[in-house]
């Protein structure tokens, strides 16, 4: 009994001690600052419209933090300040309240794709927004208004987006995964450390391998009846085939997203997809889970993509096949579709998961370490990666490698 109090007191001394160091290191000190910016700011914005502005762009910051009890707190207080005569008729004070409201209710795993947009929307925006501002101070009640909902917006805009570079910065300011930092980071160096033991556990196998095939020469020449011989052979070849398969498995670890694979093989979208599904298949959520290939860009050459497509398939079917396990930890049989298809200037790959009856299965989001990484590799391999949230469609990822062979 005394045992378990003891347990129990260092768990709670062990949770408040990692508290503290999130005020100490500053990384909860970042949404509290935000959400007294929006605030204040928010409540001044009936006198001072360009603070209403900087409470739109806090507003945009909070719902990339995500705090929903701090920023429904600032919401809250926000609309105390409809007490004052000159707050009713503030357009820029009902958008940082609209601001406020939706950076609370709205979840964040839409951040990433309203915020994967083309480089030049961010400076567009900045003008856009200061332009409408400046039309603002010379416009009548309408205009104005009009004017106010669109600065308000590149506002939040821009808040979101400088938060979430922020956060890629100082990445302790975002839940990356479920299990947080520690989980990723044990992931990436195990990687690491994967490739010395993959080298290591080579030499065992053909060790194994050399001394099989010597045991199946003494046993064809030892004099034996056939029914024992027989019995020796068939378990000589269950352990040839094993070493095999696990030799397979290490040459699949090996070449793993690099430019290349071991033998004469083609480099092409079907190769590189079958590696994929082949270094995925162990994985405890796959079973149950169909994976099939389509398309007429299959036989695609992409000597230059292929160790990049091999990463973006491969973290596209580890989130795909999460979206067959259901809230109640049941396991749900289902369908991974792979289409290749070709356009005038793309290899396009889709990834499309569907239930026994074709329906599309919710669907499952990929923590933002992963996402953010896969993003830059498929920037330097002149390719996009999307993740889609919408549950009406199937289509779930979308890969896109720019062609080199036109």
């Amino acid at each position: 009994m005394r045992g378990g109090t003891e347990d129990t007191l260092i768990g709670w001394w062990s949770k408040r001690s990692r508290k503290g160091r999130g005020w100490e290191d500053s990384t909860r000190l970042y949404p509290a600052a935000t959400a007294l910016c929006a605030l204040v700011l928010g409540l001044i914005a009936p006198q001072a419209p360009g603070a209403g502005v900087i409470a739109a762009a806090s507003a945009g910051a909070l719902f990339i933090l995500r705090r929903p009890i701090l920023t429904l707190g600032a919401t809250l207080l926000l609309a105390i300040g409809l007490i004052q005569p000159a707050a009713l008729h503030s357009p820029f004070y009902w958008m940082d309240l609209l601001l406020l409201t939706a950076a609370t209710v709205i979840p964040r795993r839409f951040a990433p794709a309203l915020l994967r947009a083309p480089r030049w929307s961010w400076p567009t925006v900045m003008a856009l927004g200061a332009m409408c501002l400046f039309g603002y101070t010379f416009a009548g009640p309408v205009p104005g208004a009009v004017l106010a909902v669109i600065a308000s917006f590149c506002a939040a805009f821009i808040g979101a987006g400088i938060a979430r570079h922020l956060a890629v910065v100082d990445a302790r300011l975002l839940a990356w995964g479920d299990g947080g930092l520690v989980e990723v980071t044990r992931d990436l160096l195990l990687g690491r450390i994967t490739s010395g033991m993959l080298h290591d556990l080579a030499q065992p196998l053909n060790v194994i391998s050399m001394a099989n095939a010597n045991m199946d020469y003494i046993i064809s020449h030892l004099e034996m009846d056939e029914e024992h011989r027989g019995q020796l052979q068939e378990r000589v070849g269950r352990i040839a085939t094993h070493t095999e398969g696990a030799a397979h498995i290490l040459s699949l670890f090996r070449w793993f997203g690099r430019d290349g694979r071991e033998g004469d093989g083609s480099l092409t979208v079907r190769s590189a997809l079958d590696c994929a599904i082949a270094t995925t298949k162990s994985n405890v959520r796959h079973h149950g889970v169909s994976v099939h290939m389509r398309g007429n860009a299959l036989d695609h050459v992409v000597p230059g993509q292929y160790g990049a497509l091999q990463m973006m398939a491969v973290a596209a079917l580890l989130s795909a096949f999460g979206s067959f396990l259901g809230r109640d930890g049941r396991k749900h049989r289902g369908d991974v579709l792979l289409n290749a298809s070709v356009s005038p200037a793309h290899v396009v790959i889709t990834v499309e998961c569907t239930d026994d009856e074709g329906r599309p299965v919710p669907s499952l989001r990929i923590d933002e370490a992963t996402l953010w990484l896969v993003e830059q590799v498929a920037q330097e391999a002149s390719a996009e990666f999307r993740c889609l949230v919408l549950g009406r469609q199937p289509v779930r990822f979308v890969i896109r490698l720019g062609r080199d062979d036109i």
